[in-house]
């Protein structure tokens, strides 16, 4: 009974843990919220007859993300985009290597331009896109988008960006003259559930995951591109402060046995003792 009522505190506490850290990003652009998922602990004694086995307490089995989409918030910023359907914005990350980047993946599209003109995200990583080729054709290696080189390296001359849903970003220069600075590439992956969570919205793909496959937004089943947007977390407040309150009584109610049976024990002892 000790023992199923430590496996009862175990569980109660990763519960309490998963909540509280969806409750701490409830305001976190694109962050999805987590669930833990638990099952029973069955005996496995082979004398004990079917259906008479007591259970011997409950198993955390996973942390499973819920990636359904949460609504958005107009900003009215011209660099915060959201993604509205499928996809996942891709940034750069700099591993030490010169000139390679590791790419990790986002719902969260709260951006910047750097001092060099790049669109970058809030730890200062390049979104990727795809160069705008002849005729507005959309092709060639996924690269970071630069402004300031769109504008012939002036980034002074920028006056006004816009994306359309497809993600293509036309940029107007001071003398009037429209230029298309790149497309924003989406990444699609096998198994969105395989992603690895590395802190706040953003992920890393894994082996369970699958390998990302880049595609321009608004084709081959991508979301669209929302501009002066944000996706807000798929977090509601009250449910999660619901599914706290049965947590900690869970938690509670499992360290007054883990309480009663310690003191149980104690006292046998203490009478053999005597």
């Amino acid at each position: 009974m000790m023992k199923t009522s430590l496996t009862g505190v175990i569980a109660a506490s990763r519960d309490l843990s998963v909540i509280s850290n969806n409750l701490a990003n409830a305001k976190t652009a694109g962050f999805k919220r987590s669930i833990a998922q638990f099952a029973e602990v069955r005996s496995t004694s082979e004398g004990a007859r079917s259906g008479v086995e007591a259970g011997s307490g409950a198993l955390t089995l996973d942390i499973r993300r819920n990636n359904t989409q949460g609504g958005f918030t107009n900003t009215e910023s011209a660099l915060d985009i959201a993604v509205s359907g499928s996809g996942y914005l891709v940034f750069g990350e700099a591993n030490g290597a010169p000139g390679e980047m590791d790419m990790t993946y986002s719902r969260a599209g709260k951006l910047t331009l750097n001092k060099d003109g790049a669109i970058v995200d809030s730890a200062g990583n390049p979104l990727l896109g795809f160069p705008i080729l002849t005729g507005n054709m959309i092709g060639g290696q996924p690269a970071p988008i630069n402004l300031s080189a769109a504008a012939g390296g002036k980034p002074g001359n920028i006056q006004t960006v816009s994306i359309d849903g497809k993600g293509v970003i036309n940029i107007t220069l001071a003398n009037g003259r429209s230029v298309q600075g790149g497309a924003i590439a989406l990444a699609t992956f096998r198994n969105d559930d395989g992603l690895k969570n590395v802190t706040g919205a953003k992920l890393k793909a894994t082996d369970t995951s699958g390998q990302a496959e880049l595609v321009p937004a608004g084709r081959n089943g991508m979301g669209d591109i929302r501009q002066g947007t944000l996706e807000d977390a798929n977090v509601d407040i009250t449910s999660e402060l619901m599914s706290m309150v049965k947590a900690q009584q869970a938690y509670n109610g499992n360290a007054r046995a883990l309480q009663t049976n310690s003191e149980m024990i104690r006292s046998a002892v203490d009478t053999l003792v005597r």
